[in-house]
């Protein structure tokens, strides 16, 4: 165990300052979970008061790496909802207008299904690199780009979700609403309510290590 850091306990709770504070400031400061267990289960009152933790510096490096994250996050979903939209679409099509949905159409799959091709090892790549960095320095959760678009993308899954249920509610009460309704409403559910629960467990996470 790194003596800096008891010192520093020691020191901020002669300062009558809550266990929850001290530990937060060292969380985002750098220091990992384990060790901060540890420093509050070995505090030494008798040693000297040391300087505060140094902050530690994130580069715009990573704040880059968040920015082209999300850019293929929207492309990759965009396209696959897309996709799938367009297939419940040829489900059941005009018999009169058959043949030209499908020659029509034919140059916008092959432009969903190259998207797709391009953004996922981006997506996937990007997210493992951004994981781990996460994982070494818990202080990039503070990343104010990190937030910001975090934030951006709750606020735009959220819209999307509202605003198909208010277009098939409606189609509905019109009496328009059919089983490709339904089905265009689950895709969206399906895409946009993955990615709103999976960042507002992350906002649930960095309100509890902050």
């Amino acid at each position: 165990m790194d003596s800096s850091l008891e010192k520093y306990i020691a020191a901020a709770r002669e300062k009558k300052l809550p266990d929850d504070q001290i530990h937060a400031t060292l969380i985002a400061s750098g220091w990992t979970e384990e060790q901060v267990t540890l420093g509050f289960a070995k505090p030494n009152n008798d040693l000297p008061v040391p300087p505060p933790p140094p902050a530690v510096h994130i580069g715009m490096w990573v704040g880059f790496l968040y920015i082209i994250f999300f850019i293929s996050l929207y492309v990759l979903a965009t396209s696959i909802g897309w996709l799938l939209h367009d297939l419940v679409e040829t489900q059941k099509p005009s018999p009169t207008e058959i043949y030209n949905y499908y020659d029509s159409s034919k140059s916008y799959i092959r432009g969903l299904v190259a998207s797709i091709i391009v953004s996922f090892p981006i997506f996937m790549t990007l997210a493992f690199i951004l994981k781990r960095q996460l994982l070494k320095q818990p202080s990039i959760r503070n990343l104010r780009s990190r937030k910001i678009l975090i934030y951006i993308t709750l606020i735009g899954t959220f819209l999307l979700m509202l605003g198909h249920v208010i277009y098939t509610l409606y189609d509905f009460l019109g009496g328009n609403f059919t089983d490709s309704a339904l089905k265009h409403l689950l895709i969206t559910f399906l895409i946009a309510g993955s990615i709103f629960w999976y960042f507002i467990s992350e906002v649930k996470h960095d309100s509890k290590t902050t």
